[in-house]
């Protein structure tokens, strides 16, 4: 599958996990092009993360969404420096804390823009998708015709 998105992507994390998100929504939806994991390695300072992410981000003015792990770790902290720098330059950057595979898979086959309102839509997605399956099936059940309850 092909999508067009208008964006490059860039997950940051703890670990393996960058890469892992990758694969795993390429078991879905195919190879996903222009998106790039950068993973915080034990030992690696934060000095050396900051280089990953600058090179991941590309010097070619091209939208980039980052997506990180754990809103306050240090992927997090050293990629909204990233990004903040980015933006100092007019560069078109969103970053998203705390990504989960549907948020991804959201971002990866996305025709829309990063304006805030595409931002704020796909936080929301995120938020949705976390889901208390014992209260959403007790929903469910609730909604049925002769339910109790």
């Amino acid at each position: 599958m092909t999508y067009t998105r208008s964006f490059r992507i860039l997950v940051v994390s703890h670990g393996r996990l960058a890469q892992a998100m990758l694969d795993s929504a390429a078991m879905i939806c195919g190879v996903l092009e222009d998106a790039f994991a950068v993973d915080l390695q034990p030992g690696q300072t934060p000095e050396g993360l900051g280089e990953s992410i600058r090179v991941a981000l590309g010097d070619d003015d091209r939208a980039v969404l980052i997506l990180t792990d754990v809103l306050g770790g240090t992927p997090h902290n050293v990629a909204s420096a990233a990004f903040a720098e980015a933006r100092a330059h007019s560069r078109t950057v969103a970053c998203v804390s705390g990504i989960n595979l549907g948020v991804l898979l959201e971002a990866a086959t996305s025709t829309a823009s990063l304006d805030r309102t595409d931002v704020a839509a796909l936080v929301e997605r995120g938020r949705n998708g976390l889901v208390d399956v014992e209260a959403f099936l007790a929903a469910r059940r609730a909604k049925q015709p002769g339910s109790k309850g």
